[in-house]
């Protein structure tokens, strides 16, 4: 390894690793504002979680709508664009993601929501950097299967109700990361931080409970938990809602465009100025249905049993 990535590493000392659909967008872009911090352009590296991830064996529709090679990401000139989802396999990659960090940078570090999923990455990310801090962001889990569930049928993954697409995925054949949901298995947080808690100290881990997120004063205290000089992060970008639900008005057509990789194509070619408007209209975030009280009964029948399967 060059002097100059090890160099750019050294400076990597904080990771967010999830969970999925709990606020980690909201988490990059404002502290993403704060000047004492910088973090990866690439949000989603997913480099310490590699050896659970083969993107040889994603699904179709996934390896149709996902930037597997990165080749010409990392052929641009620096600063390196933004993106937010990417499976980085190379350290020397990987040390590039943190180049624009400098002596200013208390804070440089990436969000890579596999990591908290992923077995391996706690001992993988300790390995390469054991002073770091650790931040997870948590959700009502039923809450976190339906926002996960909204996305996954507003890009067309999944068909059908919440309850449907959750036994479906629960049904696969070889469930893992990128080639099913997990709908169930990200939500399952208390083995999967238990695994980061038998290598990281509790000063170095921050478990963020639901709803913590959408207050002022958890701002400040993690702020300060960083050795960051605080300040008012909430009027930076992603102060509101990130990722909005919304569901396609022909989707139908949408799954087939998501299948056949057709939609990523299309959103490279259309420039980004027509493509907002195309998409506020195609996507209808008005008409999102809300989880019946039926369905959240249903939801969590399948966590229990799925979580006493597990500990059995």
């Amino acid at each position: 390894m060059s002097q100059h990535n090890h160099d750019a590493l050294k400076r990597v000392n904080f990771f967010v690793i999830g969970a999925a659909k709990c606020g980690t967008t909201t988490l990059f872009t404002r502290l993403s504002a704060h000047p004492e911090v910088f973090l990866s352009p690439l949000k989603e590296p997913n480099y310490h979680s590699r050896a659970d991830l083969d993107p040889a064996r994603f699904s179709k529709a996934f390896k149709a709508n996902t930037k597997l090679d990165l080749t010409d990401y990392f052929a641009a000139p620096d600063p390196l664009p933004e993106m937010q989802v990417g499976f980085v396999r190379e350290e020397k990659d990987y040390a590039r993601l943190f180049s624009g960090a400098n002596d200013t940078h208390r804070i440089v570090g990436e969000c890579s929501t596999s990591y908290l999923w992923s077995p391996s990455a706690p001992a993988a990310l300790k390995a390469a950097h054991p002073d770091a801090k650790i931040v997870v962001s948590l959700r009502d889990p039923i809450a976190r299967i339906y926002s996960h569930y909204l996305m996954a049928r507003k890009y067309g993954f999944v068909k059908g109700s919440v309850v449907e697409a959750v036994k479906a995925d629960l049904a696969h054949p070889d469930p893992s990361w990128g080639r099913s949901e997990l709908f169930v298995e990200l939500s399952l947080y208390e083995a999967q931080i238990a695994r980061w808690r038998a290598h990281f100290s509790d000063d170095q881990l921050l478990v963020l409970e639901p709803g913590a997120l959408r207050k002022d004063e958890t701002w400040h205290d993690l702020q300060t938990w960083l050795g960051l000089t605080p300040r008012d992060l909430s009027d930076s970008a992603g102060s509101g809602d990130a990722n909005t639900a919304g569901l396609s008005r022909f989707e139908g057509l949408n799954r087939f465009l998501t299948a056949s990789g057709l939609k990523h194509v299309l959103a490279r070619l259309v420039p980004s100025g027509l493509k907002q408007h195309i998409l506020g209209w195609y996507y209808r975030s008005d008409e999102v249905p809300a989880l019946t009280d039926q369905e959240r009964q249903a939801l969590a029948a399948i966590l229990e049993e799925v979580s006493a399967a597990r500990q059995g």
